[in-house]
C-alpha cells in the first residue's frame, strides 16, 4: 500500500511538471517576441512561431542546425566568435543587457531589432537565449512623427513669407518674361534677362511646392487606368529627355487592375520622378518607366535610371524637405511626391547604388471593392 501511494505521488509530480513545462511552452509560443535559443555547439534547439514569422523561415529547417542563417551574413563569423569567446572566458558583453542590431530576414531584407541575452547551465551544457523585437513599426512611426514636425515647420514658415515674397516675385518673372519679347535688346541683356527669368520661375515653382507641403492637399477621386497617365506624361516629357540626350523608354504590363486617385496629382508624382532621374542621369543613358500588377492587387510603378545613384548616407534623407544632392534642386519634389502617395493609400520607395543609376517605386492599393 505504501508503495502504491508513493508510486501515486510521484506520478501526479510528473503530471503537475508536465503541466507547468506546457504552461510555460505556450507562454513562449504565443509571444508576440521572437525567442531563439542555441546549445554551445552554435545550434538552434529552439525557435518559437514568432521567429518564424520574424526571419521568414520553418523551425524545421532551422533547428538542429547552425544559427547562421538567422544571423546577418556579414556578422555570422563574428558571432560565432563571441559564443565561443564567452565559453573560454565566461565574460560576458551583452548577455544580461538589451542592444539594438540589424536583423536579416530569410529574403535578404534587414530591419532593426531589439535583442536581450541570457545564458543557462542545463545538464552540463551552456544554452544561449536571444529575445528579439522587431522595432520597424516603431522606427516607420518616429519617421512619421519627424516627418509631420518638419511639415509643420515648413507650414509655418509658408504661412509667414509666402504670400510677402508670391507678389513681387510674380511681378519680377512677368517684367523679366515681357523684356525677353523686346527685339531691341543686345545679346549680353538678353542673357541677364532670360536668366531673371529662369530664377524667377524657378522660385515660383519652389512656393508652389512649399505650398503643396503644408496645406491639406484636395484631391478628385476617379477610377484610373494607369497605363494611360503614364502614356500621356511620357509624350509631355519626352522632348525635354530627347533634348538632354536621354531615351525615355516605357514597359507597362498588359490587363493592369484600375485603381482610384487623382490623375493630375499622380501625373504630377511621375513628372517628377522623371525630372529627378533625368538629372541623375548621362547623355545616352536611358530613363524608363515600369507598370505591372501589384502582388496583392493594385499598381506598381517603377522609375529607373542609369544614373549617377544616391550615396547609401543620403538614402535615407531623400524625403526630407529641402535635402537634396542637386547644385540647383529645392528638396521638395520627393516629399511632395511621397505625400501625394501616401494620401493615395501608397508606398513610395527609392533604392539606389552610386554609379548605378536609382529606381523609385511607387505602390498603389487596387480599388476597393464594391459592397
Amino acid at each position: 500500500m505504501s508503495q502504491d501511494l508513493e508510486n501515486l505521488e510521484h506520478e501526479s509530480d510528473v503530471k503537475e511538471l508536465a503541466a507547468e513545462l506546457e504552461t510555460f511552452r505556450q507562454i513562449v509560443e504565443t509571444a508576440s517576441d521572437a525567442v531563439v535559443t542555441i546549445n554551445d555547439r552554435h545550434e538552434v534547439i529552439y525557435m518559437n512561431a514568432a521567429a518564424e514569422r520574424m526571419f521568414g523561415y520553418e523551425r524545421r529547417e532551422i533547428m538542429g542546425g547552425d544559427l547562421g542563417p538567422l544571423i546577418p551574413t556579414d556578422l555570422r563569423a563574428d558571432h560565432k566568435g563571441f559564443v565561443d569567446r564567452y565559453l573560454r572566458t565566461r565574460q560576458p558583453r551583452l548577455i544580461g543587457r538589451t542592444a539594438e542590431m540589424i536583423g536579416e530576414r530569410r529574403d535578404g531584407s534587414r530591419f532593426p531589432v531589439s535583442i536581450s541575452f541570457s545564458t543557462a547551465e542545463i545538464q552540463g551544457q551552456t544554452l544561449f537565449t536571444a529575445i528579439l523585437r522587431d522595432l520597424s513599426a516603431q522606427r516607420n512611426l518616429e519617421e512619421q512623427v519627424k516627418q509631420a514636425e518638419r511639415l509643420a515647420a515648413v507650414g509655418q514658415m509658408v504661412a509667414m513669407v509666402g504670400h510677402e515674397i508670391r507678389t513681387p516675385l510674380m511681378l519680377i518673372g512677368g517684367f523679366a518674361r515681357q523684356l525677353q519679347k523686346e527685339a531691341h535688346l543686345g545679346t549680353a541683356s538678353r542673357h541677364k534677362v532670360d536668366i531673371i527669368a529662369e530664377e524667377a520661375g524657378r522660385l515660383e515653382g519652389m512656393l508652389n511646392d512649399l505650398r503643396d507641403m503644408s496645406r491639406p492637399q484636395q484631391y478628385e477621386w476617379a477610377e484610373l487606368n494607369l497605363s494611360e497617365m503614364v502614356g500621356k506624361v511620357r509624350e509631355l516629357m519626352q522632348p525635354a529627355l530627347e533634348k538632354a540626350g536621354l531615351t525615355l523608354a516605357a514597359r507597362v504590363q498588359d490587363n493592369l487592375p484600375l485603381v482610384v486617385g487623382d490623375r493630375n496629382r499622380l501625373s504630377q508624382v511621375l513628372i517628377n520622378l522623371l525630372q529627378n532621374a533625368s538629372h541623375a542621369s548621362r547623355e545616352g543613358q536611358e530613363v524608363r518607366v515600369e507598370l505591372e500588377p501589384g502582388p496583392l492587387g493594385g499598381v506598381v510603378m517603377r522609375v529607373v535610371d542609369q544614373g549617377q545613384g544616391i550615396e547609401p548616407q543620403d538614402l535615407g534623407r531623400v524625403f526630407e524637405p529641402f535635402f537634396t544632392t542637386k547644385k540647383r534642386g529645392t528638396g521638395l519634389g520627393l516629399p511632395v511626391a511621397k505625400r501625394i502617395v501616401d494620401d493615395h493609400g501608397g508606398r513610395l520607395k527609392v533604392q539606389s547604388e552610386p554609379g548605378r543609376g536609382t529606381t523609385v517605386t511607387m505602390e498603389l492599393p487596387p480599388k476597393p471593392k464594391k459592397g
